[in-house]
């Protein structure tokens, strides 16, 4: 039996960044009067049923609507694929349209800003899969972690692709629903089926992007940065400046923070920040320390800015992500 939801629509505020983007698609500054919805909530927030498995996919049913139903401009730090199982959909973003039927796939990247339509004449029905792509990025993938994250490629330009390719669509269409057969019915080892279809599904989008937007880094850099990351894992529970890495491996400070943001597609303290938030919320779901005890063991002085960082990185206070897994195992 597949999980299905009636959509009702959230509204999300858009960040200072994404409201320049929209100004520029839409060659005006005076964004207020312009058709989009702002309102006030953050950036929209992705829950997963399983905070260790980063992986959330579902199928949402609209019924017949009198009009054209639009919904809300938004963005998320997750990778998203829209499935259409039946009706007509239009997906708009600040640079392009892209109307689905029924068999269609689309990509978007990591915060791409969009909204959807849905006409009325029909139900629409269709799959969402959000994935955040540095949990499933393990080591031996490292060279496409800025690729696949959409650090250093804009993976929405892969739809041309997906058009250009029906049967590479039919494929990830297939995958997508298996995905969501494997998730709902949750038999023994489920996650290593998830996985392995969703490397797959990453796979196929190689094979098809003749323009070459996901480039690996280059073999030499990660064989520069792999010293830095095992530091990085080794030093999580202490201090870790670039200071003191670049010096251990015997690079200038600066042109070691510039190779690092070149090959990993973020800064050196964003990715030791994202780094400890992982190594936090595997505390959380397997020790029975407190708060303040595990914001110490993920290198943090003060309990507080842990706090801080952890809310702005889940959507939610230690406490209750604690909760919320707690309340999805019952």
């Amino acid at each position: 039996m597949k999980l299905t939801i009636f959509l009702i629509a959230d509204q999300f505020i858009l960040k200072t960044d994404i409201r320049v983007n929209i100004e520029l698609a839409y060659g005006r500054k005076d964004i207020n009067e312009m058709t989009v919805n702002l309102t006030p909530y953050d950036n929209e927030q992705v829950e997963y049923a399983d905070p260790n498995f980063r992986i959330k996919i579902w199928t949402i049913v609209h019924p017949i609507q009198a009009s054209i139903q639009y919904g809300p401009w938004h963005y998320h730090e997750e990778v998203e694929w829209i499935s259409i199982l039946q009706g007509t959909m239009t997906i708009e973003t600040t640079h392009q349209t892209y109307t689905l039927q029924a068999g269609e796939v689309m990509m978007l990247g990591a915060n791409e800003l969009h909204r959807t339509h849905k006409y009325g004449q029909s139900h629409l029905i269709y799959n969402v899969c959000h994935v955040d792509m540095t949990a499933f990025m393990d080591p031996s993938l490292l060279t496409y972690l800025a690729a696949f994250t959409g650090r250093s490629a804009n993976l929405t330009l892969l739809n041309e692709a997906l058009r250009k390719y029906p049967s590479s669509n039919q494929i990830i269409h297939e995958l997508l629903n298996q995905m969501l057969n494997d998730i709902t019915v949750k038999k023994r080892g489920y996650e290593l089926a998830v996985n392995a279809n969703l490397k797959r599904l990453l796979y196929t989008l190689i094979q098809i992007d003749d323009e070459q937007m996901i480039e690996p880094m280059d073999h030499q850099l990660a064989q520069k940065l792999r010293p830095a990351l095992t530091y990085i894992e080794q030093q999580l529970e202490e201090p870790c400046q670039i200071t003191d890495i670049s010096s251990k491996l015997n690079y200038n400070s600066s042109y070691f923070a510039k190779l690092f943001k070149k090959g990993m597609g973020m800064t050196f303290t964003s990715y030791v920040q994202m780094r400890r938030m992982k190594r936090a919320e595997q505390l959380l779901l397997t020790e029975t320390w407190s708060v303040t005890e595990i914001s110490g063991r993920v290198g943090f002085t003060s309990p507080a800015q842990f706090y801080q960082l952890f809310k702005r990185h889940f959507g939610c206070s230690p406490r209750q992500f604690v909760a919320r897994r707690k309340f999805n195992k019952t």
